[in-house]
């Protein structure tokens, strides 16, 4: 066995039996991922109650209520609607938390309209819950928009042919369907699992913190004199190095490797082709690797080597959008994250979680993420080299 797998054998086996290196690879990431992924997933899936009043009883309200009260809700339909009494009931209603908000057509509003007066709809809604009221206050907007667009018919007719305006006109321009609709196509392959795309973010926070175990066990072995014994033999400076780098590196694969199995199975997240997914666990782990190790090879002492991958963890965290849901991110901080490693790693596996992109798709990305390794683990690897020589 050469020396390089002898010395990866032995710190491997000292960091597993150390539990915080275990909690930092596997628990963690696992935990906080899941945590994240189902709170996320949970309000990405919101249903709402709207009360809906007929004060008028006009057929104008009574179409509106009708169509938004007996038609037939699919099962994933966010938005429902519950025809309440009056206004006083629908009030007592939101305040009671039985319905998310309530809108109501006041009486004399189909008189006004087709007298060309000024009326309008209430909605009712509480402070404290600002999406159910945006919810209702957009449908109450759509059926204004509606009775507006008949109206401005009607007027032009009259302006034209005066004597051609009738009851019966009215009503049929009153049963006339828009003559456009619009329809929600999505273009990926599927949604994007929240559960798998927290994972891959946390897996990626705490990859900083474990890979940098190389470095900081160099510093703790020259510490304790232990690099010494092992330079007094025939072992090289480039042997240790090597050796431990690949350790962390190993462990780190395994740790990302958990929280994809876990979440796929357990929790049933789709994070895409297995094999884009492997291939760019390795590319992000040596992304973040060489990152890690180069910030890590700015210290001195273990103390400034936590305080350094700390701030610089949360930093670029923060910047890559590791912390904001998948497309939620503003513009800005979409172009600030093709700076960082974890940004360029989280659009791939979105990339491949909702567009079901293969291996082929992802070269971009991929080679970005192996020119972070090169650059930041060569230099960073040099400087924790010279180092050990020293």
């Amino acid at each position: 066995m050469s020396r390089v797998a002898v010395i990866t054998r032995l710190e491997l086996v000292r960091r597993i039996r150390n539990r915080s290196a275990l909690v930092t690879a596997f628990v963690a990431p696992l935990a906080i991922g899941v945590v994240f992924g189902v709170l996320i997933g949970g309000a990405g899936h919101l249903k709402f109650t709207i009360g809906v009043v007929d004060g008028d009883h006009s057929p104008v309200a009574r179409s509106f209520v009708d169509a938004v009260v007996h038609r037939s809700p699919s099962g994933n339909d966010p938005v429902h609607f519950r025809e309440l009494a009056s206004q006083p009931a629908a009030r007592h209603a939101v305040d009671n938390g039985d319905v998310d908000a309530a809108i109501v057509i006041p009486a004399g509003f189909a008189t006004a309209v087709m007298e060309r007066g000024r009326t309008q709809l209430v909605v009712l809604r509480k402070p404290a819950r600002p999406v159910s009221g945006q919810v209702a206050q957009s449908v109450a907007g759509g059926f204004g928009n509606r009775v507006n667009q008949v109206d401005l018919a009607l007027a032009t007719v009259s302006s034209i042919r005066p004597q051609a305006l009738s009851q019966q006109l009215v009503e049929a321009a009153q049963q006339l369907r828009a003559p456009l609709a619009t329809r929600d196509v999505a273009m990926g392959a599927r949604e994007v699992s929240p559960t798998a795309f927290y994972g891959a973010s946390m897996a990626m926070l705490f990859l900083f913190f474990t890979v940098s175990f190389a470095p900081r066990s160099l510093m703790a072995d020259r510490q304790q004199k232990i690099l010494d014994r092992m330079l007094a033999t025939p072992t090289a400076a480039g042997d240790i190095v090597a050796g431990k780098v690949l350790a962390v590196c190993a462990l780190s694969v395994a740790g990302f490797a958990t929280v994809w199995l876990v979440t796929s199975v357990v929790f049933g997240a789709d994070w895409g082709d297995p094999a884009a997914v492997v291939v760019l666990m390795v590319a992000t782990v040596a992304a973040l690797g060489g990152v890690s190790t180069f910030v890590s090879s700015l210290a001195r002492t273990e103390q400034q080597a936590d305080g350094y991958t700390g701030a610089v963890t949360f930093v670029l965290a923060l910047l890559g959008g590791n912390f904001i849901g998948p497309g939620q991110a503003p513009d800005v901080l979409r172009r600030v994250a093709m700076f960082t490693p974890n940004g360029w790693a989280l659009r791939a596996f979105t990339d491949v979680s909702a567009d079901a992109a293969g291996v082929s798709q992802i070269g971009r990305p991929v080679l970005v993420l192996l020119a972070f390794a090169v650059v930041f683990g060569a230099v960073g690897i040099m400087r924790v080299r010279e180092g050990v020589e020293q």
